[in-house]
């Protein structure tokens, strides 16, 4: 469970990475519109940085779920394509992978997880088994 007001992998809440992003989308300067950041304590550098990890979880969502939104339109555009017009897109787009079968990809810690709708099957090794000649039991994949 990710509360709405933190994004997991960053050092600063929702609104104000949306407000960062958002602001950078209509053309603002990264000084100006990384000032809350600063205030918040982030480094100078953070604002490039959380550009760089917000560009990687578009490419890997688009990538996961081609058959959404427009796939011409880059940050915050693509995701508006993908849940509209949200007043918190981020939160929005996490939440619209978990739907989906995936984990959130804003700003999580691990690379996209895609969670299977079959069960487990229970398959046998190939390898000779144990020294009763039984076969074990090997789970495989998702």
């Amino acid at each position: 469970m990710i509360p709405s007001f933190s994004l997991p992998g960053s050092s600063v809440g929702t609104e104000e990475t949306e407000g960062y992003l958002m602001a950078r989308e209509r053309g603002v300067g990264r000084g100006r519109a990384a000032v809350e950041l600063l205030r918040r304590g982030m480094g100078e550098g953070y604002s490039k940085h959380l550009e760089r990890m917000f560009a990687t979880a578009i490419t890997r969502a688009k990538a996961v779920f081609a058959d959404y939104g427009d796939g011409r339109l880059q940050g915050l555009a693509w995701v508006r394509s993908v849940v509209g017009h949200a007043e918190h897109p981020l939160v929005e787009l996490n939440r619209f992978c978990l739907v989906h079968g995936a984990n959130g990809v804003c700003f999580c810690r691990a690379s996209i997880l895609v969670f299977s709708r079959t069960p487990a099957k229970r398959l046998t090794s190939h390898e000779g088994g144990s020294a009763e000649g039984e076969t074990t039991a090997v789970p495989c994949g998702p």
